[in-house]
Order: C-alpha cells, then structure tokens, then sequence
C-alpha cells in the first residue's frame, strides 16, 4: 500500500510540474530593437521600412513610450510600448471580448487559442471569419477573411503579428517572426 501511495504521489507531483510548465506564459518583449531585430532576421524587414516608428506619442488616445507598425503585402507586424500597463491590457482585453463574442457567434471557422490573465495574454488563429463581421470595432472584411497570426500582451508591451488572405510563403513569415521572437503560433 505504501508504494501504491508513493507511486501516486509521484504522477501527481510529475503532472503538476507539467501543467506549470505549460502555463508559464509569454515571453516579454521590452525592447523594440528586439521586435525590430525579429523582422529584420526572419523577413527582411528593417527599422526604416516601418510606416510608423514614433517614440513618446499616442495610439488611440492612450500616451505610449513607443509606437511601431508596418504591413508587408498580407502582413502586419506592431509593436506598442504602453507608459501603463493597464493601457495595453486593456487594449488587449478588447481584442480578447471582441474574439470572444465572434466564437459566440459562430463566425470564427478554424483553430485558435487563447489565454489571458491579469499580467498577459494571447490569441493565435488560424481561420475564416465570416464578411461583415466585427472585430475588435471595425467592421471591414468584403468578404469571408482568413486570419493567421497572434495578437500578444506582457506587461505594459502589445503586439500584434498576422496574415490577412496570406498565402502559404505569408504564414511561412508569420511562423518565422513569431518563433524568432518566442511567441505562440498558430
């Protein structure tokens, strides 16, 4: 009887240290010469060639230490830097919401995953969301929309890394930055 309880004790410490392993979150990006350095390292993309690189501004109304957006053909990459980490949460939340009600809805056909708690969160997909849809308050998808991607929270850091309509060498993008930079993947 007592190795049968020493056996169980041991599944359960071994499955314990698998589920924190597991549920140990993201990495966080502090640094915009690091997101900068994943873009240019996996798709060529540079600090110069963003569309928007703005330091001590604004995003939405909400003050931000740092700014950074670009598009390649079907891709977006962006990186925010909030002065308040409640901010980028809050940005996230609504993405989060805004996720939530489209799967409620049933307009989301394909995989995704998603966590979120009071520090960090996620949401990776790989699916069709449905013409005329809302996300995340714009509605302006013609036609069914293929998303492939994430959208990220650590801290006072949001990112934002995706595929619209991409083809198969676009994800190909997205899988190398999102593994450069230690983030989950679709």
């Amino acid at each position: 009887m007592k190795k049968l309880s020493s056996l169980t004790a041991a599944v359960l410490v071994g499955a314990t240290m698998l589920s924190v392993a597991g549920c140990s979150g993201i990495r966080y990006i502090e640094s915009e010469d690091t997101f900068f350095d994943a873009l240019k390292n996996t798709v060529g993309i540079k600090k110069r060639d963003m569309l928007v690189h703005e330091k001590n501004t604004t995003y939405s109304g909400i003050d931000v230490e740092y700014l950074t957006f670009t598009e390649d053909g079907n891709n977006s990459y962006c990186y925010v830097r909030y002065e308040d980490p409640d901010d980028a949460m809050e940005r996230f939340e609504n993405k989060y919401e805004s996720f939530e009600d489209i799967l409620g809805d049933k307009l989301f056909d394909g995989s995704n995953r998603r966590m979120i708690n009071r520090d960090q969160g996620y949401i990776v997909l790989d699916g069709d969301l449905e013409k005329d849809t809302e996300f995340d308050g714009s509605t302006y998808h013609l036609s069914d929309t293929h998303y492939y991607g994430g959208f990220y929270v650590n801290k006072n850091v949001y990112i934002e890394v995706y595929s619209v309509n991409g083809s198969r060498k676009d994800k190909e993008k997205i899988d190398a930055v999102l593994k450069e930079l230690n983030l989950p993947k679709p």
